[in-house]
C-alpha cells in the first residue's frame, strides 16, 4: 500500500507510471523520508488522471518503451490527455518532473519535438544506454536543485530518442551523445533524461526483461559489459541520482 492510501486527504506527489516494467524506482523512498504523501497513478491500467487544477500537487512523469510518437496507437490513448494534463500544469507554473520519456512528453507539451536519437558517422538511430556521465552547465548557486552536485555526474541512460527544447527551456546538462539531458521549463518543470530513479535491483530488471535492446545499442556483448559497469559504477550513480532527486522534489514541494 503507498503512503497515499492511509489518508484520505489528496496526495502531495502524484508519479505517473506508464508500464508495470518502469516502476518508480527509488522514489516511493525518497518521498516518504520526506513526509510527503504520494500515489501511483497507473495509466496502462485505467487509473484516472489528477485533476488539471490540481496545481499544488508535484506531477512526477516516469518513463516507458512507449515513445511519444505513439500516442496515436490504440494500446496509449492515454497519452494524448497526459499530455493534455502536464501542458495545463505548465500553464499554470506548477510543479512538474519527467524522467526519461517524462522529460519528453514534458518537452512536447511546452512546444518542443521528440526524435530518434542520431549518432555516428553517417549518423544512424542508435539508443544511449548503459552507465555514463552528464555535465551541468549550471551549478548550485545558479539552480538550487544542482546543490552537492559535480560538474559531471555519472547517469543510467537507457533511451532511443531525444528532444529539441523549446526556445523558452533551459537546458542544464548533456551527454556526449545527447545534448539534452537535463533542462528546465519556466521555474518549477524539470526534465530528466537520464534515469534518476534507478536503483540496481531495476536496472537489472530491464537488462534481464530487454537483451535485445541492451546488445542493439552496445554490441554482441553488450550485456556482460553493461553489468560489469554497473557492478563498477551502479552504487555511485544511484548515490548521486538519490541526491539530485531529493534536492528536486524539496525545491518542487515549495509553494511558489
Amino acid at each position: 500500500m503507498d503512503a497515499s492510501a492511509r489518508t484520505t486527504s489528496a496526495p502531495d506527489v502524484v508519479l505517473l507510471q506508464h508500464q508495470e516494467m518502469v516502476g518508480p524506482g527509488s522514489l516511493p523512498e525518497l518521498l516518504e523520508a520526506r513526509g510527503l504523501r504520494w500515489r501511483v497513478c497507473r495509466l496502462d491500467q485505467g487509473d484516472p488522471l489528477p485533476p488539471a487544477e490540481a496545481h499544488h500537487q508535484v506531477l512526477v512523469v516516469l518513463g516507458g518503451t512507449m515513445g511519444v510518437a505513439d500516442r496515436e496507437q490504440p494500446d496509449f490513448r492515454w497519452m494524448g490527455r497526459e499530455l493534455e494534463l502536464i501542458g495545463a500544469r505548465l500553464a499554470a507554473g506548477a510543479p512538474v518532473l519527467g524522467l526519461c520519456l517524462g522529460a519528453q512528453m514534458l518537452a512536447h507539451a511546452a512546444g518542443g519535438r521528440v526524435e530518434p536519437l542520431l549518432q555516428g558517422d553517417p549518423p544512424r538511430a542508435l539508443a544511449e544506454v548503459g552507465c555514463g556521465a552528464v555535465h551541468w552547465l549550471a551549478d548550485g548557486d545558479q539552480e538550487p536543485p544542482l546543490q552537492g552536485l559535480n560538474a559531471c555526474e555519472p547517469v543510467f541512460l537507457w533511451h532511443g530518442d531525444r528532444v529539441r527544447l523549446p526556445a523558452h527551456a533551459t537546458l542544464l546538462a548533456s551527454s556526449l551523445a545527447c545534448r539534452e539531458q537535463a533542462f528546465r521549463i519556466g521555474e518549477r518543470a524539470w526534465g530528466l533524461q537520464f534515469h534518476a530513479e534507478i536503483t540496481l535491483p531495476l536496472a537489472q530488471r530491464w537488462i534481464a526483461a530487454a537483451p535485445e535492446f541492451v546488445q542493439r545499442a552496445r554490441g554482441p556483448q553488450g550485456v556482460e559489459g553493461l553489468l560489469q559497469d554497473l557492478e563498477l559504477w551502479g552504487e555511485r550513480i544511484e548515490a548521486r541520482s538519490r541526491l539530485l532527486l531529493g534536492n528536486l522534489l524539496d525545491q518542487l514541494v515549495v509553494p511558489a
